[in-house]
């Protein structure tokens, strides 16, 4: 009967009940980069030709429309906004609908505290907190405390290592979960709450500080096995994935770390953790300039200037972290 109901309800009633609801949230923020006449266009239209046309109106639309996907799929009560979203039509969604946390599913929560959109974070944030008791399990996996994440979770918090390929070995899931930690704190200073949330960073920081080796060419401290997600290198067949040091895994622990540090001594606690941690810092591999003129993605010079790869993970350090300025 309830399912009947909702079926009969009238359009545009429920139209507006929906308009009304998510425009709460939405008029919070407004962008306007200008117009010209191809906002005048169908929406269609101007997406076959934004590549080669200048239409700044689209830029702001297309802003627009990803905080209205947020607000949607992510209200609070609920779950994270998933890979293929709430609406998909398959019963088996591509990546089986699932939390893909190379990337995915921290992009989708990039506008949540920039754009005033901080009550559509709380499921994720939620997500962070019941993976890190998960996590724990395959922490011990690597003989570590603390607790790890790697490619991949789902709405049972799934956290070890998945799926056939190569790329669900990758381990650094952890730090960069505890980034959304971080960035709640930094846009709102509660206080209470990164007390709450500092646990969580710590044993994601101390999962790294015990499964770290030297690698023996620099002596350098890295993630070893890893990978830059998804990708492949040139550093033996010219097809291989699993590597040493990877420029993302440096950057995200480097945040990480950091963030412990300060939280710490913000806190008055854990002295002797954060002043190991500033050392540790110290000993880690630095992003360098290839033989390209790039920022490399390995720690060695495997880069390929033709490579296309869908993934630019080594750009983390540029956003959403703010390790590399133009200044």
């Amino acid at each position: 009967q309830k399912y009947l109901k909702q079926v009969n309800k009238n359009y545009a009633k429920s139209k507006a009940a929906h308009i009304n609801a998510y425009q709460k949230y939405f008029n919070r923020v407004s962008l306007d980069l200008g117009r010209n006449a191809q906002a005048d266009k169908p929406t269609d239209v101007r997406v076959k030709e934004f590549s080669t046309s200048f239409d700044p109106q689209m830029a702001a639309l297309y802003f627009q429309f990803g905080r209205y996907l947020l607000i949607c799929s992510s209200q609070p009560g609920g779950q994270a906004a998933n890979l293929q979203g709430i609406w998909n039509y398959q019963l088996r969604a591509p990546w089986d609908g699932k939390y893909t946390t190379d990337i995915n599913v921290e992009m989708n929560y990039w506008p949540a505290e920039s754009t005033s959109l901080p009550e559509m974070h709380e499921p994720f944030l939620q997500l962070v907190k019941e993976a890190a008791i998960q996590g724990r399990e395959s922490a011990a996996m690597y003989g570590c405390r603390g607790w790890t994440l790697h490619h991949n979770t789902d709405i049972w918090r799934v956290t070890g290592a998945i799926d056939k390929a190569p790329s669900g070995l990758w381990p650094t899931g952890g730090a960069w979960l505890c980034r959304h930690l971080w960035e709640r704190y930094l846009y709102t200073g509660d206080m209470e709450f990164l007390r709450s949330a500092y646990p969580i960073m710590k044993e994601a920081g101390k999962f790294f500080d015990e499964i770290m080796v030297k690698e023996p060419l620099h002596n350098w401290l890295v993630v070893c096995p890893s990978n830059s997600p998804e990708n492949t290198h040139a550093g033996s067949n010219g097809k291989a994935t699993t590597a040493a040091g990877c420029t993302l895994d440096n950057q995200l622990i480097f945040d990480l770390w950091n963030q412990i540090i300060t939280t710490a001594r913000l806190l008055g606690t854990d002295a002797e953790f954060a002043t190991r941690l500033e050392q540790r810092l110290k000993e880690m591999a630095p992003m360098q300039i290839g033989r390209w003129g790039q920022l490399q993605e390995w720690m060695m010079d495997w880069d390929n200037p033709q490579d296309v790869h869908r993934h630019v993970s080594h750009l983390y350090g540029l956003f959403p972290s703010n390790q590399i300025s133009p200044y």
